[in-house]
């Protein structure tokens, strides 16, 4: 397991030790200032992480390392980050409702190279996520809405109203099911939805909550694996 906080540091955690039952820290890394987001690479030598100042860190699992894959300060600190399934694309979400993507060369990650920008939400842009077939980016934003982008141009295709109440709500978070079909969405209204990315209706709501749904973990498997 790994996580990242306001503590200005990133570890490692091996759950599978510790006498006390507590997760033993394997490995630690420390940055400027707090960390928002982690993302494991496919390749499973590298954990990226972003930062409150608009960077993106390479954390090098075989060597211990950690550098400044890319810094952008200009449009503030990244909130969430995501790496498609290949490794060959980083997308990252900003507090200017922006999304920048990165094509990433080679074997390693740290050959980067800026390919798309683009302001997709009016207020910050929460939540970057890549769809398992690689071909649509979603996005979440403090405006309520959920953009679709397909990967090919980077066009906005939909944008899905995540909440009756759009301008109040926020769209926190979002997960794809495994034949990128379907999409979660976590909502500041306490429901999250189900969504037919076929026709854009929602096909289930999950009810509990009293306040914001911040985060959603989901997962399933394709009958086609």
């Amino acid at each position: 397991m790994f996580a990242g906080g306001e503590d200005k540091s990133a570890k490692i955690l091996d759950c599978r030790a510790g006498g006390s039952g507590s997760p033993y820290v394997t490995g630690t890394r420390q940055c400027g200032s707090s960390i928002n987001s982690m993302a494991l690479h496919p390749n499973q030598l590298e954990i990226l992480f972003s930062t409150d100042k608009g960077e993106v860190y390479v954390w090098d699992l075989r060597n211990g390392r950690a550098a400044v894959l890319c810094s952008d300060a200009r449009e503030g600190p990244i909130h969430s980050i995501g790496i498609n399934v290949e490794g060959t694309s980083l997308a990252a979400a900003n507090t200017a409702g922006s999304i920048i993507v990165w094509s990433l060369g080679g074997n390693s990650a740290f050959k980067h190279t800026e390919k798309h920008r683009s302001k997709v939400h009016s207020s910050y842009a929460l939540k970057v996520e890549f769809s398992p077939d690689s071909t649509l980016l979603a996005t979440c934003g403090a405006d309520g809405k959920v953009n679709l982008l397909k990967t090919a141009d980077f066009s906005v295709t939909n944008s899905l109203q995540a909440s009756s109440n759009t301008g109040r709500h926020w769209a926190w978070d979002c997960a794809f099911s495994a034949d990128s079909r379907f999409l979660l969405t976590a909502s500041s209204d306490g429901v999250a939805r189900l969504w037919d990315l076929e026709t854009n209706e929602v096909r289930l709501e999950y009810k509990g909550h009293q306040r914001a749904i911040t985060c959603l973990a989901f997962r399933d498997q394709s009958l086609a694996d």
